[in-house]
C-alpha cells in the first residue's frame, strides 16, 4: 500500500456510493451537468440506477444508468 494520501486516477473514476458525501457530490455534479433536473430525482435515479447496475460504483457507468432512468420516466 503507497504512503501517498489523496486521489489517484482510478479513485476518481469511481463513486463510493456508501458514502454520503461522494453521492452527493455526485448529485450536485449531474444537476450541475444537467440543467433542469433536480436533485431529488437524481437521487432517486441513482438508487434505482445502482441497482440496476450492480455493484459497479464506475462514474460513467451510474451516470449512463442515471440518463435511462432519468429519460425513461420523463423526471
Amino acid at each position: 500500500m503507497s504512503d501517498e494520501k489523496g486521489n489517484t486516477p482510478q479513485d476518481r473514476r469511481a463513486v463510493a456510493l456508501s458514502e454520503e458525501h461522494e453521492k452527493r457530490h455526485f448529485v450536485e455534479q449531474f444537476v450541475k451537468d444537467h440543467p433542469g433536473t433536480t436533485h431529488s430525482a437524481v437521487i432517486e435515479a441513482l438508487d434505482e440506477a445502482s441497482a440496476k447496475i450492480g455493484a459497479s460504483e464506475d462514474r460513467q457507468k451510474l451516470t449512463k444508468a442515471v440518463l435511462e432512468v432519468i429519460g425513461s420516466s420523463d423526471r
